[in-house]
This record gives structure tokens, sequence and C-alpha cells, in this order.
């Protein structure tokens, strides 16, 4: 992610940092032409995202696709908000998986942000990485649905996967050889088909 999309609404004044209830990100949000991130009283834009992002998204989604939905399980990309309560938080993961009837937290209209996703896979980058891998992760692990993240890495073909084993226990694997696959619930996908057409 390269570049900012759009400035959040001004909350600095005499040195004082305004805090934003979650109503009024959602009325911001409602209305902006770009998309934010809630942290806990923060509204942060969201950034740009490079070609190999959106090929490596792509790929992702993809490959999941039929296996998915002989499982019943919905997949969206990141136009899909995430509500994590215990954080305060809402985010746009690179991509959602809900395997069980889905749960919102509603808005006005037809906004929704989901609570329960079954997967999170988010694809780092030099900008988010980081924070992928210590705050969001962080965050997303007090999830009770949550049964699966994964961590797409750009740079290099290489997927990091934790997959829930108790309330606070997590196994973590990994594949970064073309040949290799790495299971997102029970769907098998290979790395070389998930980094197709990706300048590394």
């Amino acid at each position: 992610m390269e570049g900012q999309a759009q400035s959040a609404p001004a909350g600095k004044k005499s040195g004082i940092v305004k805090s934003y209830t979650l109503e009024e990100y959602f009325d911001f949000e409602f209305k902006a032409g770009g998309k934010h991130e809630y942290l806990d009283g923060r509204i942060r834009a969201m950034a740009y995202t490079s070609p190999a992002h959106g090929r490596i998204q792509t790929n992702f989604m993809d490959e999941l696709a039929q296996c998915l939905k002989a499982k019943g399980c919905m997949r969206y990309t990141s136009d899909r908000m995430l509500y994590v309560p215990h954080c305060n938080k809402v985010f746009y993961p690179d991509i959602l998986i809900v395997c069980d009837p889905e749960t919102f937290r509603q808005h006005k209209g037809k906004m929704k942000a989901t609570l329960n996703p079954s997967v999170i896979i988010e694809i780092l980058s030099d900008s988010t990485e980081e924070e992928d891998r210590i705050d969001k992760w962080g965050c997303y692990r007090t999830i009770p649905s949550l049964k699966q993240y994964l961590m797409v890495q750009q740079n290099a073909q290489s997927i990091h996967s934790y997959r829930r084993k108790s309330e606070r226990e997590w196994d973590y694997s990994y594949a970064n050889m073309p040949e290799e696959s790495i299971a997102v619930i029970d769907c098998l996908v290979q790395v070389k088909e998930v980094y197709a057409g990706v300048e590394i």
C-alpha cells in the first residue's frame, strides 16, 4: 500500500486530537468517497494498493472460489467492513471469509460491518507489514468466530498461516515454495497460483 487515498476528517485543534465515536465514524464513512479505518476513536484513510497486491488478491479469490462455494462459505474482497468489538476498531481486510450465517453491526441504509469472520487474509506491504503482523493480528485474534489468519507477502512468495487451536492457542505454518500448498479452512491453495503473473 503505497499512498494515501483520502484525508480523514480534521480532528486536531489547539494540540488536542478529537476522538470520534463509532457512530460518528459510520456517519462519516457513509458519505465518504474513499475508505477509512476506525481505530478506537481515530479515523484513518486507507492507502492505495499496488498492482501486485491486486493481482495476488484476485488470484487468491479465484483459487478459493469453487471450494468455498461447495462449503457454503462467502468470500469478500476489501470492500467488506469488519468490526471488532473487543478493540473497538473497523477494518477492511484484503480477503474476508464467512462460513456461518453472517452477523452484522448495522448502520443506516444498507451499511453493515461483519462481526463473525471465519478467515481473514491480509496481503503485506512494506508500509503495512508491521501493523498486520502485530497490531491487527493482536486485534483479530480476539474475534471468537475466527478460525484462521493468513498473511501473504508481496516481495517474496511466502504465505503465513495461524489456525486456531483453542481460545488462546494458535498453530503456525507457512508455505514458500512454488509447488507447496497451504490450507485455507480445508481448501488447498498452491503458492505458485497465488503469485501467478506477479513480479517478485
